[in-house]
C-alpha cells in the first residue's frame, strides 16, 4: 500500500438521512473530488466478524472531505484503519468486463434500494471481496471520454436519459474474489445486478488471459515453423535451378529461414513479459493496492450508426443498401477499456453501505459536524470532531449549566473534571513571556471565582483534582473526605444569627435531604427543638451524663450536637434520654448559681429546647411517639459521628465564597492522595448522600448570603456534581434555584447523571433546561428517547431530528451535544472526548495551541 492511501473502516451508523434523493446528491458531491489520476476504491470484505466495509483513497484535503459525503450518503461512520483483512485468502480472482455484440434490458433506478448490494455482498462466502475502483473520465484533447461514451450510449438507447449520463459519473473497474471459478462468475454477476440500472451485456476475466498467451504461443510457433520449413527447402532448390541462380536464392531463403527461426523468439518473449505483467496485476488487487481504471489506447473509435431515435438494440441485424451492397448497422465501437464502465455515481454505493446488511455489526451513531463557530477559541473543549479539530463550549455562556447524561464508565467523570480544568487554567493566566498563544495569557472569566465540586466514586477520582491544581498553577485545590475521621469539615452547623436560627436551618437541610413527606410538620418540630437544645450546650454535657449514669451506652457515642440530638430522641433509651435532660438543666442552674462557668444565655435557650420531649406533664409513651420518625434521620447522620465535632479543622461554607477557594467534596471512598488519613474509607451510601445533599442546601444558602451581584462584578461560583442524584435530595427547589435565580449570584451550574429517571421529575426538567446537554450512549430506549426529544428541540425533520437510536448508539467515550453561543441555539453535533488526563502537562497547549503547532 502506499504510504499516500488512506484506509478508512466504514460501519454502520444510527440517524442518518438516506433517501435515494440524498444518497444521490452526496454521491455526486464524492465524485467531484475525483481525477483523471486519483483513485476511490469502495471494497466490501466478508470476514469471520461479517461483512467489513472499507474506503481506500489517497491522503489528501480534497479526498478526507469526499470520504466523509461517501460515508454521509450510506449513513455511516468512519474510522481509520491501520491494514486491511487478508485479501490473499480467496483463491480464486476476477475482473468484470464488457462483453460486446449484446445488450440487456435496463433496470430502473426509481423506487429502488440503493444498498441492495450489500444485503447481497453480505452473504458472500467468508474471505470473498469485492473492490470497486473510481476515477473521473479523462478530458483531454486527444482523449476526451466523456464525449466519447455520450456519442456511444446515445447511439443505443431510446432518449437520452441513462445513468451514466449524470452529472459527476465516474469510470469503474469491478474486481471480485472467492474460492472458486464459478463462484467469482456469480458473484461478479451479483454485482452487475445490484447497481440498478446498469444494463451492460459482461464477463468474467482473470489475469493473464489464457487467449492472449495462446494468441503469442501461435504466433511464435508458425514463425518458427517458416523459418524451419524454408531453411529444409534450401537445398532442393540445387537440383532444379542453375547453379548461379540457385545459390543467390539459397542464400536468401537460408537468410530468411534463420532470421524467422531467431524472430520466434519474440512473441515467446512478449508472452513471458505479458504473464508476468498478468500476475503482478493479480497481486496488486490481493495486496489491497488497487490500480486506476485503464484507458483505451485506440486514438479513433468507430462511432455508432444506429439512430438515437429509432432505439435499435445493439445485436439487431439491420442491413441498408450502400454502395450497391449491404452495409451492417451497428453501435460503434465501445468507447472505453473493457474492462471499465462509465457509472452514475450513485451505482458503486451499495459496495460501502453496510447498514443495509444484517451480517454488517453492531451500528454506531454517525458523525453530526460541530457549528463552526464552537472550531473558535471560545471556551472549555468538550471534545474532537470527526476531523480531531477541538469543538468548545461558549465560556460567556456557561452560566446557563452543562447537563451530563451517560451510564457508568461512559465518561462522565472525565467531561467534567475537563470543565473543572479549564476554570482553574483560566483562573490563573500565564505570563505573557510564557505563553505559547495569546489566549493562554488572558482570562475568559476572570480569576474571582469559587469551585465546590461534588465527588461520589473513588479516591483516585476525588485526587484528580488536586493533581490538575499541581499542574496548572499555584491555587489549591481543598478535598474534604467526608469519610476521613480526622480530616477537614465543612461547617452544616453554622449560617444563623441565633442558637434557634442555626438549629431550624440545620432541620431545613435535613427536610431538603429526606423530603418533606419523610420529615412532616411535627418531625420538623421536633428535630427543631432537640437541635435547638443540642447546639445550645456544650457538647461535655453529654460526657457529664455518660459518667453519671449507670446504664449509659457503651461505646460512648463522641460528643458533638448530633449526637446530643440523637440521645434525647431515645437512641440510647428513655432513661438516659432524661438523664441527659436533667444533666443540661443542672448545668443551667450551675452556671446562674456560679459553680461553673458557661453561657447563661445559651444554657437558656437550650433548656427551651427540651419543653416538647422532656417538659414537666410529657410522659414516656408521649414522647416515644414523637421522638420515633425523626430519630431515624438523626441515625443515619450518626453513621458519620466525625462530621459534626466542633473541634479541629473546621470551615464555613461563607468563608469558602469570600475567598474564592477550590474545593472537591468526597462522599466516595478516601485517598492519602487527597490528604487523607487512610486509603479507601468509605461511608455508607445513605449517609454520604444524606451530608452531600445537605451541604448543596447550605451552599444554595451561603451563596445568598455572600454573593449577591456576583454576577455584575465579574465573580462566579461554579457547582460541579458527577451525580446530580447525590445532591439534589428529595426536593427541588435547590437545583431549580441554581437554574432560574442562581446567575445574579454568579452560578454557574454543571450536574452529571446516569440517566434522567434517576431524578425528581422537577430536577429532570431543570437539567434539560440546562443551555448545554450532553449525552452519552444510553442503553434504556426509554431515557434514550427522552434525550433525543430534547435534543431535537421541536424539530420534525431534516438533520435537525435527532433520533432514539443514534443516542443509544453511540462509541465509547462520544458524546451527542446541544449548546448555545449568545443563547441562540446551535445544531446538535457528536464529539468524542478528549483524554486531558493523560497528558496534563500538555493541557493549556492543547486547549489553546500555538499558531506553530
Amino acid at each position: 500500500m502506499s504510504r499516500d492511501t488512506v484506509i478508512r473502516r466504514v460501519t454502520r451508523a444510527s440517524g442518518g438521512q438516506n433517501s435515494p434523493e440524498m444518497v444521490a446528491t452526496r454521491m455526486r458531491a464524492f465524485a467531484s473530488s475525483l481525477s483523471p489520476r486519483t483513485p476511490a476504491t469502495f471494497l466490501a470484505v466478508k470476514t469471520d466478524d461479517g461483512l467489513e466495509n472499507f474506503l481506500i483513497t489517497p491522503d489528501t484535503d480534497e479526498m478526507n472531505k469526499a470520504a466523509l459525503a461517501a460515508a454521509h450518503a450510506v449513513s455511516g461512520k468512519l474510522a481509520y484503519a491501520e491494514s486491511l483483512p487478508d485479501l490473499a485468502a480467496a483463491s480464486e480472482t476476477g475482473h468484470l468486463f464488457y462483453r460486446p455484440g449484446g445488450t440487456r434490458s435496463s433496470t430502473t433506478q426509481s423506487g429502488r434500494d440503493p444498498f441492495s448490494m450489500s444485503a447481497s455482498l453480505a452473504e458472500m462466502p467468508v474471505g470473498s471481496w469485492v473492490a470497486i475502483t473510481m476515477r473521473a473520465p479523462r478530458r483531454g484533447l486527444v482523449l476526451h471520454e466523456d464525449r466519447l461514451w455520450d456519442r456511444w450510449i446515445k447511439g443505443r438507447i431510446v432518449g437520452g436519459t441513462h445513468h451514466s449520463l449524470e452529472p459527476n459519473g465516474v469510470n469503474a473497474h469491478v474486481a471480485a474474489a472467492t474460492s472458486s471459478h464459478d463462484g467469482v462468475d456469480s458473484l461478479l454477476r451479483q454485482v452487475a445486478g445490484d447497481m440498478h440500472g446498469f444494463d451492460l451485456e459482461t464477463r468474467t476475466v482473470r489475469f493473464p488471459r489464457r487467449w492472449v498467451i495462446a494468441q503469442f504461443a501461435l504466433l511464435a510457433a508458425t514463425v518458427l515453423t517458416v523459418g524451419i520449413v524454408l531453411g529444409m527447402f534450401t537445398p532442393a532448390l540445387s537440383a532444379v535451378l542453375p547453379a548461379s541462380a540457385a545459390t543467390v536464392l539459397a542464400a536468401i531463403l537460408s537468410t530468411t529461414g534463420t532470421t524467422l527461426m531467431a524472430a520466434a523468439a519474440l512473441p515467446l518473449l512478449a508472452m513471458t513479459t505479458y504473464i508476468a505483467w498478468g500476475i503482478r496485476y493479480e497481486r496488486r488487487f490481493r495486496r489491497g493496492d488497487f490500480p486506476l481504471p485503464r484507458r483505451r489506447w485506440a486514438l479513433r473509435t468507430r462511432p455508432p450508426t444506429q439512430g438515437n431515435d429509432q432505439g435499435r438494440a445493439e445485436s439487431a441485424e439491420d442491413f441498408l443498401p450502400s454502395a450497391g451492397k449491404q452495409a451492417k448497422k451497428g453501435p460503434g465501437d465501445y468507447p472505453l477499456n473493457r474492462g471499465s464502465f462509465k457509472l452514475g455515481a450513485m451505482l458503486p454505493v451499495g459496495a460501502i453501505a453496510p447498514a443495509s446488511g444484517a451480517a454488517s455489526g453492531t451500528s454506531v451513531t454517525g458523525d453530526r459536524s460541530a457549528p463552526p463557530p464552537l472550531l473558535q477559541r471560545i471556551g472549555p473543549v468538550i471534545g474532537l470532531d470527526a476531523d480531531d479539530r477541538m469543538v468548545r463550549l461558549s465560556a460567556r455562556d456557561l452560566w446557563a449549566g452543562v447537563a451530563g447524561f451517560g451510564k457508568p464508565r461512559s465518561g462522565k467523570s472525565t467531561l467534567l473534571r475537563a470543565l473543572f480544568a479549564f476554570l482553574l487554567a483560566d483562573q490563573q493566566p500565564l505570563p505573557d513571556d510564557e505563553a505559547e498563544s495569546p489566549e493562554q495569557a488572558r482570562s475568559l472569566l476572570g480569576s474571582r471565582g469559587a469551585i465546590v465540586a461534588f465527588e461520589s466514586k473513588s479516591g483516585k477520582d476525588a485526587a484528580e483534582y488536586p493533581r490538575w491544581a499541581q499542574t496548572l498553577g499555584k491555587k489549591k485545590v481543598h478535598v474534604f473526605d467526608l469519610a476521613d475521621p480526622s480530616g477537614a469539615r465543612i461547617d452544616l452547623m453554622g449560617g444563623g444569627s441565633s442558637i434557634t436560627d442555626r438549629a431550624a436551618k440545620f432541620v431545613d437541610k435535613m427536610i431538603y435531604h429526606w423530603g418533606s413527606d419523610s420529615i412532616g410538620a411535627a418531625s420538623a418540630k421536633t428535630l427543631r427543638g432537640v437541635f435547638t437544645t443540642a447546639l445550645g450546650v456544650p457538647t461535655d454535657t453529654l460526657a457529664d451524663a455518660l459518667s453519671t449514669h449507670p446504664d449509659a451506652p457503651s461505646p460512648a457515642p463522641l460528643p458533638t450536637p448530633v449526637s446530643i440530638a440523637h440521645a434525647l430522641l431515645g437512641a440510647y433509651g428513655d432513661e438516659f434520654g432524661t438523664h441527659l435532660a436533667e444533666t443540661i438543666r443542672r448545668r443551667l442552674a450551675d452556671v446562674k448559681a456560679g459553680r461553673v462557668d458557661g453561657d447563661q444565655r445559651s444554657l437558656e435557650i437550650a433548656v427551651s429546647g427540651l419543653t416538647e420531649l422532656y417538659g414537666p406533664t410529657v410522659k414516656a409513651t408521649g414522647r416515644a411517639a414523637l421522638q420515633k420518625a425523626p430519630s431515624s434521620k438523626v441515625e443515619v447522620l450518626m453513621l458519620a459521628p466525625h462530621r459534626w465535632r466542633t473541634d479541629g479543622r473546621v470551615v464555613s461554607l461563607e468563608e469558602i465564597l469570600r475567598r474564592h477557594l477550590r474545593i472537591v467534596i468526597n462522599a466516595g471512598a478516601t485517598s492519602t492522595l487527597t490528604g487523607a488519613s487512610a486509603d479507601n474509607l468509605r461511608l455508607s451510601q445513605s449517609v454520604g448522600s444524606a451530608i452531600s445533599s445537605m451541604t448543596m442546601y447550605a451552599l444554595r444558602e451561603a451563596i445568598q448570603d455572600v454573593c449577591a451581584g456576583w454576577e455584575d462584578e465579574g465573580q462566579y461560583v461554579a457547582i460541579i456534581s458527577d451525580e446530580l442524584a447525590r445532591i439534589a435530595g428529595n426536593s427541588p427547589e435547590v437545583i431549580e434555584w441554581t437554574r432560574m435565580q442562581g446567575r445574579a449570584f454568579g452560578v454557574i451550574p454543571i450536574y452529571a447523571t446516569q440517566e434522567p429517571e434517576q431524578l425528581p421529575e422537577a430536577v429532570r426538567r431543570t437539567m434539560l433546561s440546562l443551555s448545554t446537554v450532553a449525552s452519552y450512549a444510553q442503553e434504556n430506549a426509554s431515557v434514550a428517547e427522552q434525550i433525543a426529544r430534547d435534543l431535537t428541540g421541536g424539530a420534525s425533520d431534516g438533520f435537525e431530528v435527532v433520533h432514539t437510536k443514534e443516542v443509544m448508539d453511540l462509541p465509547l467515550y462520544s458524546l451527542l451535544v446541544r449548546t448555545v453561543l449568545d443563547q441562540q441555539r446551535l445544531n446538535v453535533f457528536t464529539a468524542k472526548v478528549h483524554p486531558f488526563e493523560e497528558d496534563r502537562e500538555n493541557f493549556r497547549s492543547v486547549l489553546y495551541p500555538s499558531e506553530e503547532s
